[in-house]
């Protein structure tokens, strides 16, 4: 007989799922910290996730979706800016402390994939192109043709995530502003 599996109780056990891991982090996931911290049980965790692999695909789908609307969030609040304000107001963004619980996560998620890629590829290749279309869209949106509106967010990507890594790891928020700024100013609008 085929298990029904509640999806309000699935999506409101992934939602505290996400706030545990959001806290936690990845490293340390184990089923019976990870029910109690979340009011369940391993079983039900499995009943409704089919294994702890399932788990964090789902966590690592949730966090990519939450990203999205991030992103979204910001484009939708940014077509009055010219090209380089809209990359710097971009970045702050990004880097304001609200954010960081889930980039944090979408950092340790990224790790995880790279390592089993056969699992979590997809993830891989879904959550790149979460950053870099929007900004090919909002590029485009400012006169740059295509190509060049992929190759350019594909690199404000790259900085951006890189940059973001480093202001986790030092701390030093100052020193890597002053580092996206100057890469900005160095680009030809």
């Amino acid at each position: 007989m085929p298990r029904h599996v509640d999806e309000r109780l699935r999506t409101d056990l992934l939602d505290a799922i996400l706030n545990s891991v959001l806290e936690t982090g990845l490293a340390e996931l184990s089923l019976r910290p990870l029910a109690t911290a979340v009011s369940s049980s391993p079983r039900m965790l499995i009943y409704h996730f089919g294994s702890k692999d399932g788990i964090l695909r789902a966590v690592f789908a949730e966090a990519a979706r939450r990203q999205a609307v991030l992103l979204d969030t910001w484009y939708a609040r940014s077509t009055e800016y010219d090209t380089p304000t809209l990359l710097l107001r971009a970045w702050q963004w990004l880097v304001a402390p609200r954010h960081e619980r889930l980039l944090r996560l979408l950092f340790e998620a990224h790790g995880i994939a790279l390592r089993d890629r056969k699992r979590y590829g997809s993830f891989l290749r879904a959550s790149t192109s979460d950053w870099v279309l929007p900004f090919t869209r909002a590029l485009e949106s400012r006169g740059f043709p295509t190509e060049r509106a992929t190759a350019l967010a594909t690199l404000l990507v790259a900085m951006m995530r890189g940059l973001l890594l480093d202001v986790f790891a030092t701390g030093e928020r100052a020193r890597v502003d002053r580092a996206f700024r100057s890469f900005v100013a160095a680009i030809e609008f």
